[in-house]
């Protein structure tokens, strides 16, 4: 599956934070940069712009990571975070949590998944709401308002920022925070709003909760797959067919075998 963890290479990134390994492979850095391609034609200093872009992309990604290691630390599960062409991935290390007091029942119920699924986008758009409410205290304002939510966290009142660079890292910071964490919470396999609705599901329904869920992650998932080819998004299209297509297979397979466990 094309969410799975990539292999490790000898040009991955490595490094430690507030004692999670995180590990970059270099395939992230090259998907930003191409994500941020025609965001970034500002003026005529794209290549300083661009930079801006996948900076503001990779701290918004590991933040929304180390919200999922962080949660699953809280129930004694440790983890390790991966960055990587589809974003990135907070991954259970079952053996190291195992030599914890008490961690390895810890966590596996559906309300702890939930938290767990809920704490990356949470952590993301805290991080936008953070950016909002430091302009608001300091009196400064962007010029740049986040498309479709200018009504909802507004930052053009104020004195205007007259560093640019600065304006516009702040404006890519927030833009990714909000849409990748709106984008997460789709409950689509297996993004965290997927996970999140596979265990709402099962709570109310243990019995079919599961098959429930993965005809509404196909659903939403070709849904949102017809709106990004409508709206020349290919890469939103591609990537949410994939999708669609991965739980229509699951589906089949869980029908196929009367059901199985989440």
């Amino acid at each position: 599956m094309f969410f799975a963890e990539p292999a490790s290479t000898p040009y991955d990134l490595n490094f430690r934070l507030l004692g999670v390994r995180v590990r970059v492979v270099p395939w992230f850095w090259l998907v930003a940069m191409l994500l941020g391609w025609n965001v970034t034609q500002v003026g005529d200093q794209q290549a300083m712009y661009l930079t801006l872009w996948i900076a503001a992309v990779f701290l918004s990604i590991l933040v929304h990571e180390m919200g999922h290691a962080l949660a699953m630390r809280y129930y004694g599960i440790d983890s390790y975070i991966v960055l990587y062409q589809f974003g990135g991935l907070a991954i259970p290390d079952r053996y190291a949590s195992s030599m914890g007091f008490g961690s390895r029942s810890r966590g596996e119920d559906p309300i702890s998944q939930i938290v767990i699924s809920a704490a990356g986008p949470a952590a993301q758009l805290s991080l936008a709401l953070a950016i909002v409410l430091v302009l608001r205290l300091t009196g400064f304002a962007m010029r740049i308002e986040i498309p479709y939510l200018e009504y909802v966290i507004s930052v053009r009142e104020g004195t205007q920022i007259e560093s640019m660079p600065l304006e516009l890292v702040l404006f890519f910071l927030m833009l990714v925070s909000v849409f990748w964490a709106l984008l997460n919470l789709l409950p689509v396999y297996p993004l965290d709003g997927g996970q999140i609705a596979r265990n709402l599901f099962s709570l109310f329904h243990p019995v079919a909760g599961i098959q429930y869920s993965l005809i509404l992650s196909v659903i939403t998932a070709a849904g949102v797959a017809l709106y990004g080819f409508s709206q020349q998004q290919p890469f939103l299209g591609i990537m949410f067919a994939l999708l669609a297509y991965s739980s229509f297979q699951v589906l089949q397979a869980y029908s196929s075998r009367g059901g199985f466990g989440p």
